[in-house]
């Protein structure tokens, strides 16, 4: 898979200069001696525990030299010369300081929708994966929070993208900061990002006509029941933060109590669930 992702970013960037910096974190696999012997100009950086999504990524925007960064998970495929679009976007658009693209399925047709409006406490109730929007997909929340009403066909101002595609302006970086490793381990750490650089002034837009597949959820490797779980408690631990962070900033606010409440309800029910269906289903 990551072979595949790099000889993607060669075969399918032409006339923009790039660097390309892989960081491992502690993976088990063979792929980064692959990789070290297959594509020997790549800059490697191999850790030995994994230290998070974001200080990862960190690692690399540090030692980066571009006027553009672009996060991309190694479980993607370029298509069309997706990055040139992405950065030509940028060159033309000196007030937009991130830009995202079209995600497919593996399929390369199914759209991932990897935009968002930004979350509040109680927008969650109207989230992905909430119990309402699957009960009621169609409702005027969920609609507005996950942008159910947009096609993705059309250039478009957002709030936030996901970072497995995410490109942003190396001075936008300077302003607002590197993405906050101490808060978030994995999950929502682009969207704090976004945050940050949608509230120093700067625009983040969706660019339709750059492209790339997004093997969803493989780059990490299959997961045992321990890793499952973990990542689980991360997710919602990382959604408490960014709203502690960002929107509950007082331990007195009655909200915090109730999204930690919340937290630790969804995690407990989460992972049980997790639990009985990894122990049932056949080896």
């Amino acid at each position: 898979m990551l072979e595949r992702c790099i000889r993607s970013i060669y075969g399918q960037t032409k006339d923009l200069a790039f660097e390309i910096i892989l960081v491992d974190n502690n993976s088990t696999d063979s792929s980064i001696e692959i990789a070290r012997q297959t594509f020997p100009e790549i800059k490697i950086i191999s850790n030995h525990q994994n230290l998070g999504f974001a200080y990862a990524n960190n690692q690399a925007i540090k030692i980066a030299s571009g006027k553009y960064v672009m996060l991309l998970n190694n479980d993607t495929i370029l298509k069309n010369n997706a990055l040139e679009r992405m950065a030509n976007y940028l060159d033309k658009n000196p007030r937009v300081g991130a830009v995202t693209c079209k995600l497919f399925d593996a399929d390369g047709k199914t759209i991932q929708r990897n935009c968002r409006t930004f979350p509040t406490p109680m927008g969650t109730m109207f989230g992905r994966a909430s119990l309402l929007t699957k009960l009621f997909p169609n409702n005027p929340w969920s609609t507005k929070n996950l942008l159910t009403d947009w096609d993705y066909n059309s250039a478009r101002e957002i709030d936030w993208a996901s970072g497995a595609a995410l490109m942003v302006r190396r001075s936008v970086i300077d302003q607002v900061g590197l993405l906050d490793d101490k808060n978030f381990f994995i999950y929502w750490e682009d969207t704090d990002w976004c945050k940050r650089i949608h509230d120093a002034g700067w625009k983040i837009v969706f660019v339709p006509d750059a492209e790339i597949i997004h093997l969803t959820g493989s780059g990490g490797g299959k997961r045992n029941l321990f890793l499952s779980n973990r990542m689980i408690y991360q997710m919602h631990k990382s959604a408490y933060n960014y709203f502690r962070k960002h929107y509950l900033k007082s331990i007195f606010n009655p909200m915090t109590i109730l999204t930690f409440m919340g937290f630790v309800t969804l995690t407990t029910v989460k992972v049980v669930i997790n639990t009985y269906k990894q122990l049932l289903s056949p080896k």
